[in-house]
């Protein structure tokens, strides 16, 4: 019966260890539709492995693949370097859209007001992102870098790894996804927010959702929250990124979580 709910959007967990599913399927079905393609569970799968008949899904694309194998994609986002006449670097037959060119020199352009922004925070962060989805890591990381290219980034895959390397370094902000999955049960991130207040934990600690959990973070003793999708814009992930580090002082959380206890 689970079948009929795969592609739902925010759709609470379908799997054994009761941790979500995130809205991963439900992204693919609106790229795809977009494509004016189709996905579908491709039933009749079979993996071969006895006791894991496992899973296959299967996409109907009414189009050519774009050939992108060998284009900058860093001058596509930066808008620059050779990018001209709705062709690339030159390339003869590989061309982009001048409109798709324009919003991606609108979205890279700062105002004054946006780079005022960006000159307040702070120069040197250490920061600690901790998802299971390594394509939101560094997806997260590679956001972070453009507008802080000082700060220092690391990636844990789960609560567990994080809980371990805040025993020997200190973060001066810490993002947690709230559902990680994997063979074994994980940590949620509120239960890691937690666990990490408990420890003395002094960090900024924001959660990470698809789904709007900001009081249960709050109640484990993180600072603040964002919900995913988070931004990729440089002014708008500015201003997010501003807004998590103004929350109140992390002391006042840990004092919470140690009364609650």
């Amino acid at each position: 019966e689970k079948r009929t709910k795969l592609f739902f959007r925010f759709q609470e967990s379908l799997d054994s260890l009761n941790q979500g599913t995130g809205i991963g399927l439900s992204l693919c079905k609106s790229l795809v539709t977009l494509m004016d393609g189709e996905i579908k569970l491709d039933d009749s799968f079979e993996s071969g492995i006895e006791g894991c008949p496992g899973t296959r899904f299967a996409i109907s694309l009414n189009c050519a693949p774009l050939q992108l194998d060998h284009i900058d994609l860093d001058n596509i986002e930066a808008g620059v370097n050779g990018v001209s006449n709705g062709s690339i670097d030159g390339q003869s037959g590989i061309t982009t859209a001048p409109s798709t060119l324009s919003l991606v020199a609108r979205n890279e352009t700062f105002s004054e007001k946006s780079r005022a922004e960006v000159a307040e925070l702070p120069e040197n962060l250490s920061v600690l992102i901790v998802d299971d989805d390594m394509v939101v890591r560094k997806l997260l990381r590679r956001s972070i870098k453009r507008i802080a290219p000082e700060w220092s980034v690391q990636e844990a895959a789960n609560g567990e790894t994080a809980l371990s390397i805040s025993d020997h370094q200190n973060f001066d902000l810490i993002f947690l996804d709230q559902y990680m999955a994997s063979i074994e049960k994980q940590l949620l991130g509120t239960e890691t927010a937690f666990a990490l207040r408990a420890k003395g934990v002094s960090s900024i600690i924001c959660g990470l959702s698809a789904n709007n959990l900001e009081k249960a973070f709050i109640e484990s003793g993180a600072n603040a929250f964002m919900l995913k999708p988070f931004p990729c814009q440089k002014e708008a992930l500015v201003k997010e990124i501003a807004r998590v580090l103004q929350k109140k002082n992390a002391e006042e959380s840990i004092e919470e979580v140690r009364e609650s206890q």
